[in-house]
């Protein structure tokens, strides 16, 4: 048997979100439609290496106002996906970290994260989140009557990975 392998992930039980604060309100986005490589060590029980692409045009907020306000600010035609590839994977067990590359607007920063592991005997759940701030990727912050929102965006992920 393979000691490492490629797993599969279910994209209708996968989702990244994003979220996001103005004094006046706030709101998440969901994309389902991003692509996922997990490279799994089965006799670890553990990730070895993730890759992400997700589109930036995946991402909804159920306004369509909105979404479209921020395909242009993040100039989505110029820089259409968000990329992440690990580069190192610390821990042991179902709780680890994970180092890589974010590449968001055209900017690659190192990021470190954690990420919990749910195993099963069939799949393996991976979530986690971590924080960007706009200024870092040189994004301006969007504005609503004047009002820019806060610098920061958190990100969230769920992804099943069928082994």
């Amino acid at each position: 048997m393979a000691q490492k392998k490629r797993l599969s992930v279910d994209p209708k039980a996968s989702e990244i979100r994003y979220a996001m604060v103005h004094p006046m309100h706030s709101w998440e986005a969901v994309s389902k439609s991003f692509q996922c490589a997990i490279v799994w060590d089965e006799v670890k029980q553990q990730i070895e290496a993730v890759a992400v692409v997700a589109p930036v045009k995946s991402f909804d907020s159920q306004n369509s106002n909105r979404d479209s306000h921020a395909l242009e600010v993040l100039e989505a035609l110029k820089f259409p996906n968000v990329t992440f590839s690990s580069t190192r994977i610390l821990g042991e067990g179902n709780a680890l970290k994970v180092q890589g590359k974010l590449t968001f607007h055209g900017v690659t920063r190192e990021i470190e994260f954690p990420i919990t592991l749910k195993p099963t005997a069939t799949a393996v759940e991976v979530s986690g989140g971590f924080t960007v701030q706009m200024q870092d990727y040189q994004i301006e912050s969007p504005t609503l009557l004047g009002i820019k929102t806060k610098e920061d965006i958190r990100l969230q992920f769920k992804v099943l990975a069928k082994k």
